[in-house]
């Protein structure tokens, strides 16, 4: 069955907001990755968008992200509010497999009938997300959710991409993860509109802050918020979630990295192209220049024949 027809047959039930079809139109996306803006075209001229606040969460691996999300996504749901969680992990180099097992840590966020959690393997994507993560927001915008949430696969400082696609990013940091060494390289820190000390519940905590708060004031970034929280004894949550919601306006009304996205949304799509092409090159015989000019030659085909079907 062609993508066109599987859309088709999924699309009355993703407008009667079922998730078993919002899951299959995802998945249609990763499996037509050369269709994408085509069906993102279609989804948008039969549903009009809903204007979701897409809030952002990383930092280095085992600083609590998925227990942030779960005791944070806890306010927006007794508010009512439609929650769509996507959670990027890692993939193996080889397989191309990944073990979603931050899915596992939020079991008890599934049983919220307002509340959607989608894992999606990072596919060997370097900036923290997955090459087709502004076409599942596009989704996720388009069912209708007043809050989406990514969470990146914790690598660092390198995560960066998860600040073009996201309104605003929140970066969890640990006392107990070596992060007082994260907070004087550049990168991540510089992307963050906010920061979660996250375990304050440790002894070595107020040291902790005290650090960033220093490096802070030192960076004259008196703009950035910092919070503490303790997601093992739910404290300091209800802080974030207003200042989040007192947050959203501006950015649902500013749309302030529009410019930025349509850039780091193309390179994803190229990025994504090329490393399909790749995955099935056969390199016997052939030099680096030959490969490059037929790695033109089939992006050159690829968008000629997008265009002439559009």
């Amino acid at each position: 069955m062609q993508w066109a027809e599987k859309y088709e047959q999924l699309l009355p039930k993703f407008k009667a907001q079922n998730k078993t079809a919002l899951a299959k139109m995802i998945s249609l996306l990763e499996d037509n990755y050369l269709q994408t803006w085509e069906i993102i075209s279609r989804l948008h001229s039969d549903i009009q968008p809903k204007n979701s606040y897409v809030i952002g969460i990383t930092g280095s691996p085992g600083v609590g992200k998925s227990s942030f999300i779960s005791r944070l996504v806890s306010f927006y749901s007794n508010k009512g509010q439609n929650i769509g969680i996507i959670l990027i992990d890692p993939s193996s180099p080889f397989s191309g497999g990944a073990f979603l097992g931050d899915r596992v840590r939020m079991f008890d966020l599934t049983n919220s009938s307002n509340v959607y959690i989608r894992s999606i393997a990072s596919r060997g994507a370097m900036g923290g997300v997955c090459n087709s993560i502004y076409d599942i927001i596009d989704v996720m915008k388009a069912f209708g959710f007043d809050t989406i949430i990514i969470e990146t696969v914790g690598t660092g400082q390198s995560e960066i991409d998860i600040f073009y696609a996201c309104d605003n990013t929140l970066l969890i940091l640990s006392p107990d993860s070596g992060d007082e060494i994260q907070i004087y390289k550049a990168g991540i820190m510089e992307i963050a509109d906010c920061y979660i000390v996250n375990k304050i519940d440790l002894p070595n905590s107020k040291r902790f802050l005290m650090y960033l708060e220093n490096y802070l004031d030192s960076q004259n970034k008196d703009d950035k918020k910092v919070f503490s929280v303790s997601s093992t004894e739910n404290k300091g949550f209800e802080k974030v979630y207003q200042w989040l919601e007192s947050s959203r306006k501006y950015f649902q009304i500013h749309n302030s990295k529009e410019n930025l996205r349509k850039k780091s949304r193309v390179k994803n799509y190229l990025f994504h192209l090329i490393e399909n092409f790749l995955e099935g090159y056969s390199l016997e015989n052939q030099d680096v220049d030959s490969l490059k000019k037929d790695v033109i030659a089939f992006i050159c085909e690829e968008e000629g024949n997008n265009g002439t079907q559009n």
